[in-house]
Order: C-alpha cells, then structure tokens, then sequence
C-alpha cells in the first residue's frame, strides 16, 4: 500500500513499490525500462518527469496478483491511454468506476480527493498515462484553440472540479503507444523519443475532447450497442481468414446495418474493412516470422487467394517482403494508411 500526498513524490513511491527501490536521483524522476520485481510479475515501467508540471509513465506486463495502493488527489490531470488491462478505482465522497479493455481517459482528481486503486492479477498491462498540471492544456497544448467540451473546458479556465471521461482507444492512439513502449532508442534518445510520443498521444486525444468530433453523432450508440460493437471486433478477430458480411454481422450481434458500420468507425477509428485487413496482416506477419510454412500456404490462411496480392499488401503494411521479413533484414515499418472500399 502506499499513501503518497504529491503526484511526483507519490509516482516515485508507486515505482518503488513495483520495481523496487531506485537509486537516489535528487529531483530528477528518469527511470527507463526498469523491471517489474519477479515477485510481483513481469514487464517493463517506464517513469520520466520532463519538468515539474510533466510527466509520463508507460507500463506493459503483468503482476502475478492483483495489486492495490491508495492515492490523494493533487489537482494533476491525466490523459490515460490503455491497449489492455482491468483496473478498479473507487473515489472519496464520488464513487468506484471499474474499468476493462481498451480505452482512452481523462481523469482530473482535484486537490485532497482521495481514491483508492486495484490492478487486477495475472491480466495482460498495456498502458501510458501523461500527468500534466491542467494549466498545460491552455499555455503549452492551446486546447483553447478547439470546441472543447463544457467540463474539459471549465479544467482549461482553471476549475479544480472531478472530472472522468472514456473514450474508445483509435487505432493510431494503439499505434503511438506501442512505438512509446517500445525500445528503438537508448539513452538519452530514448528520453527524447518518449517525450515526443507522450506530446502526440495528448495532440490525438484532442480530437475526442472537440465537441465538433460529434458532428456526425446523428445515430445514437447505446450502451447495448457498444457491447455489441465490441462483440462484432472479437469475431473478426478470430476470423482474419475468412470475414463474415455486414448483414451476418448485423443479424448475429443484433443491431441494424447502418449502426453498425457507423459504430464500428465511431468507436475504434478505423472501418470493418481496415480492420479486416489489418487483422489479415498482422497474423500473417506473426506467420512469417514465427513459423516455416511456405509464403503462399500463409496467404491462404490468412485469405488471399493469390500469393501476389498478398505479397503486395504485405509490402505496403510493413515496408518489406515476406521473404524479407522471415528473414529478419527488415523490420515492420509504421503502418500505411489502407484505404479499403466503403462498408
């Protein structure tokens, strides 16, 4: 358990407590890659403080048992972006949200607010969160300069109300998360790189905070829908092979044609056919590079019924050949923008 009066004071006890005790940086808060003790799981923390007013924790692995500390409130805002996790966080005097899956965040727990925290065990931990005291929205993010919504607005003029919104995590948000987390740099580029990650995660989290990003909201997602939208991504999932129609789709999770190819785009940035040929890709590419099956008996499996078309799509995803890729010369670039026929 920790109980830490101030967000940098409290981070660094937090990184203490799941990494083990740090050494003596002063006020420097730059700990890179540090590991998860083996007694509490496995995975990676990152912790670095940019300046006073800016911070960024990245985490990825998970903990053999659920772990819970408490926190208080320092009127900090966070923006939190999560690929995979199950969390549960009951706040005084307002309440308990619990939250699964992927997901983008703000949360802003104004000053003395006290809340409570659990991770849950041996679940997969894919996750960034930026701290940043709200006065940064304005004076360095210009979030002023968009339509923001009424409480994220009052946060930018200065009010130290509660404040907890989600939102779907888009598919570029996915994206610049896993180039954060990930270990294409060393050193002090690494720090530079995390920076510069963090800052395109908050420029992307604008775009849900814009009322006009609602503009198109004529249809209406219930909370049944979006049960049933993230129903409708678990089967393509499990089906990169073979896609099931819009109409199958539509009558097997129960909502019309129209929701749900304006859902789907809503709440996961990306159309049922981007994603199709996403998840065709990146099985195939897990395929190349994980197995020895012959390239043309990998495009079957993953649907394309000439190896040629496969073999293009794969260079236009990644920037290489599958031969290139099995062997190992090249690795997958930052992903084109596909721009498949309209649902």
């Amino acid at each position: 358990m920790i109980d830490a009066s101030g967000m940098r004071a409290g981070l660094v006890e937090w990184h203490n407590l799941v990494c083990g005790p740090a050494p003596d940086t002063g006020r420097e808060i730059c700990f890179l890659d540090s590991r998860i003790r083996p007694e509490l799981g496995r995975g990676t923390v990152d912790l670095v403080a940019f300046d006073d007013d800016f911070i960024v924790l990245g985490l990825r692995g998970r903990f053999h048992e659920s772990l819970h500390y408490q926190c208080r409130g320092d009127g900090w805002t966070r923006f939190h972006f999560r690929k995979a996790a199950r969390t549960l966080m009951d706040f005084e005097g307002i309440g308990a949200s619990e939250l699964e899956g992927p997901l983008c965040q703000i949360l802003h727990q104004p000053e003395g607010i006290g809340d409570r925290e659990w991770i849950e065990g041996r679940a997969s931990l894919d996750w960034v969160t930026v701290f940043m005291r709200p006065h940064l929205l304005v004076e360095r993010f210009r979030l002023d300069s968009i339509r923001l919504t009424d409480p994220v607005r009052r946060l930018a003029c200065g009010s130290d109300e509660f404040l907890l919104e989600n939102w779907a995590l888009a598919t570029d948000m996915a994206l610049a998360m896993d180039q954060l987390l990930g270990h294409a740099y060393a050193g002090d580029l690494r720090r530079l790189h995390l920076e510069a990650k963090a800052l395109e995660l908050v420029c992307m989290m604008s775009r849900v905070l814009d009322r006009r990003s609602d503009r198109d909201g004529a249809v209406r997602l219930r909370p049944r829908d979006v049960e049933a939208l993230y129903e409708v991504r678990r089967i393509l999932t499990g089906s990169a092979a073979e896609r099931p129609s819009i109409a199958a789709l539509s009558r097997r999770v129960g909502i019309n044609r129209n929701k749900l190819a304006y859902g789907f785009r809503r709440l996961f940035d990306q159309t049922i056919s981007g994603f199709c040929i996403e998840s065709r890709l990146q099985s195939a590419w897990n395929l190349v590079r994980d197995t020895s099956l012959p390239i043309a008996v990998i495009a079957g499996q993953v649907g394309y019924a000439q190896a040629s078309a496969f073999a293009t799509a794969f260079r236009q995803r990644f920037g290489c050949t599958p031969r290139q890729a099995r062997a190992g010369r090249l690795g997958p670039a930052s992903p084109q923008k596909v721009t498949p026929a309209q649902e």
